[in-house]
């Protein structure tokens, strides 16, 4: 009886991870964030992404799957109540912030001193923003809303936060239930460290990495020690490098004997004139 109680039960957390992780769809952030903007909406798409990698490693993204049965199989009933008490404080978490950041829209909008510039909020596809950023926010938004798409994204109404103060409380918070909920099943985590190199590898510029790493920072340590292991095996990355003239140019390691070396990617490189180019890695002898 246990067992078909915790199969019901899986279906209801499922439900619940989902709407969980919609949540962060629809939150915007406010012109007043300033040179903050970037960084906090990486630090939503890092929650967004851990939460996401956490569903998928137990199986409540996928429906009916193998995971969802191990969960059954090896999970207590006060576990199972205990992680939908979890996602229903995400939930409240959001709730709450969204009223209190409607009160601040009555108060700008009511106020003789404020101005209708306070209530304007960022679009993350046009915001004015660095390339990289953009392209790390898109790539965890991506990431995150595949390992929904065989249960799809319920369709609400946009919301903003106007305030950093609220929103690095929200957030906060939020990284509490999410982190309470990966240590509530430690036989998941191989699962999500494979999901988590994954996630890395679709990143292969350092500079994404390390806005990666920035976002994860304190909050989630698979992910940071996952990038902290890529970024200490990938090589060099060189695009577009043009050399000319008189130029000499190495681009690789100078390894010492006994030493494993890393590869090294190059793309679109090209040499003129006199130009001495060597590529690749330099190999010492004992």
């Amino acid at each position: 009886m246990e067992s078909a109680g915790l199969a019901i039960g899986v279906a209801g957390l499922a439900g619940l991870f989902s709407a969980c992780v919609d949540c962060f769809e629809y939150i915007q952030l406010g012109r007043q964030f300033g040179h903050d903007y970037g960084k906090c909406l990486l630090k939503l798409d890092a929650a967004r992404l851990q939460l996401s990698r956490w569903g998928a490693s137990i199986g409540l993204s996928t429906v009916n799957s193998s995971l969802q049965r191990q969960l059954v199989a090896s999970a207590t009933s006060q576990e199972m109540r205990l992680a939908e008490d979890l996602l229903r404080q995400i939930l409240d978490t959001f709730e709450d912030a969204k009223r209190i950041a409607a009160r601040y829209t009555g108060y700008v909008s009511a106020s003789t001193t404020g101005s209708s510039t306070d209530l304007v909020v960022y679009d993350a596809d046009t915001a004015d923003i660095n390339s990289d950023f953009q392209r790390v926010h898109h790539r965890m938004r991506e990431l995150a809303q595949q390992r929904q798409k065989t249960i799809g994204i319920r369709k609400k109404a946009k919301w903003a936060l106007y305030e950093k103060k609220r929103f690095d409380r929200m957030i906060e918070d939020v990284m509490v239930f999410i982190n309470q909920l990966v240590n509530l099943f430690p036989a998941a985590e191989d699962n999500q460290r494979g999901l988590c190199k994954l996630e890395v590898e679709a990143f292969q510029k350092p500079q994404e990495l390390a806005l990666l790493n920035d976002a994860a920072q304190g909050d989630d340590e698979i992910l940071s020690g996952e990038i902290k292991r890529q970024m200490e095996t990938r090589g060099h990355v060189v695009t577009n490098y043009s050399a000319g003239g008189n130029t000499s140019t190495f681009i690789g390691d100078d390894i010492a004997f006994g030493v494993e070396g890393k590869s090294h990617t190059f793309n679109g490189f090209s040499a003129s004139g006199n130009a001495v180019v060597r590529l690749g890695n330099i190999y010492r002898g004992a």
